[in-house]
């Protein structure tokens, strides 16, 4: 098992500690529903707007149609924020209810708000994906076989990915931190739940997690950009939340990609379903440090829910109040 990073950061944190979480539900007046999300300086407002009427040549008859746009706070949307929308399209569809609204549309807008890109993550080219979003399982799936048998326990829980992927396993190239992600992310997730008219059968939580150090296992929760830059790791994961979960087919849901957990605030009929929707990762590592590193997030992610779920009741509050 993998050892956590060093006691302390250069901010002052402990290795699993979180920077302060900023949660804010609502601020945008002309938008149908809105979240905004920050990992410390790492900020992000989402905005959705639907179900909308939709121009005719573009409308599904079985469901609504999602349209993502992302906007960086400088500069032009270019092959980074369309990498992000790529991630954002492949992550919500299954976790929204779309066939409740056919022949419409839910518009989703991110904005950055803080400069999230970072010229220090170019010496790794392309960040390696671990999910599978085709319809074949050899592809995008960790961990990827080795040509060879792996007898020895040992030589597999050192096992890395090595350099002879195609180029069909790798995500899109992108220079936004792992942090920067995670947070569009959960600030759509918020933006969704604001509007009250999206059924959701899912809410996606993401984290990122970073090695710091040239020896094995030391991991770091919510890395800074500057973390990131001279991390040897990166780790992006999202996790959704709900009850009755079935995203993956059951002979693909493994125990890295699905388990149940006890609802943390005793709400519902059954235990709350986490499963594992998006995950990247950068750099090197072995198949321990990516099991640790998965398992760190899933206890920040749960976390990051509470709080969540407590932001948004206190804006269902507000607007109850107003209301009366």
């Amino acid at each position: 098992m993998s050892r956590p990073g060093p006691s302390r950061r250069s901010d002052g944190r402990q290795p699993l500690d979180l920077r302060p979480i900023n949660i804010s539900v609502g601020e945008l007046d002309r938008a149908d529903g809105s979240g905004k999300f920050a990992f410390g300086s790492t900020a992000v407002l989402a905005s959705c707007t639907g179900p909308i009427e939709i121009r005719l040549r573009e409308e599904l008859p079985d469901r609504a149609t999602l349209e993502v746009s992302h906007r960086p706070l400088e500069g032009i949307g270019a092959t980074p924020s369309r990498a992000l929308v790529t991630t954002l399209e492949t992550i919500f569809p299954p976790l929204l209810s779309l066939s409740q609204h056919p022949r419409s549309l839910i518009q989703l807008v991110v904005q950055s708000l803080s400069a999230s890109s970072t010229s220090s993550l170019s010496s790794f080219s392309s960040s390696t994906t671990y999910i599978d979003t085709s319809s074949s399982t050899s592809q995008n799936t960790w961990p990827a076989r080795p040509t060879s048998n792996l007898n020895d326990e040992e030589d597999r829980d050192d096992y890395r990915p090595t350099s002879s992927l195609s180029a069909s396993e790798y995500s899109p190239s992108t220079s936004y931190t792992f942090s920067s992600r995670a947070a569009s992310i959960n600030a759509s997730t918020l933006a969704f739940l604001s509007t009250g008219s999206i059924p959701m059968k899912g809410l996606a939580i993401a984290v990122s997690v970073a090695d710091l150090t040239a020896e094995r296992g030391g991991l770091v929760l919510d890395p800074t950009t500057e973390e990131e830059g001279r991390a040897k790791a990166r780790f992006g994961f999202g996790w959704a939340f709900g009850q009755g979960l079935s995203l993956v087919p059951k002979k693909k849901a493994n125990d890295q990609s699905r388990m149940d957990v006890d609802d943390a605030e005793g709400e519902g009929d059954g235990p709350t379903e986490m499963e594992l929707v998006w995950v990247e990762s950068e750099g090197d590592f072995t198949r321990n440090e990516w099991v640790e590193a998965s398992h760190i997030s899933k206890a920040a992610a749960r976390r990051i829910l509470q709080l969540s779920r407590t932001r948004l009741g206190e804006h269902i509050d507000k607007r109850r109040l107003a209301r009366s």
